[in-house]
């Protein structure tokens, strides 16, 4: 695999996936997401929206693996790992090209 981003190395599939979910869940709130996804919202029993406290990368989060994926914390004290796995990889060459 030949890598031109710098921050990618031999994971540059699964460290792609990885930044894209934790942009996702960080550039946005928790209501947004479920609006735009037609999904029903997560509310505290007081019926205020659940939010996303915190979502850093297993690495950045202290989470003891070698997987990669994205730490979740919500306001209602729920924690989540999403884990990024890959079950397959390329059989050719993959150069990454930022647009």
């Amino acid at each position: 695999m030949r890598d031109d981003g710098d921050e990618f190395g031999e994971y540059a599939h699964e460290e792609i996936l990885q930044a894209l979910v934790t942009r996702l869940l960080t550039s946005g709130d928790l209501d947004q997401l479920c609006d735009d996804t037609d999904l029903p919202h997560l509310v505290h029993g007081d019926g205020s929206p659940v939010t996303i406290t915190s979502a850093r990368v297993y690495r950045d989060a202290g989470v003891l693996t070698l997987d990669r994926g994205v730490w979740l914390e919500l306001s209602d004290g729920n924690v989540f790992g999403l884990t990024v796995q890959i079950s397959g990889r390329p059989c050719g060459e993959v150069t990454l090209h930022r647009l």
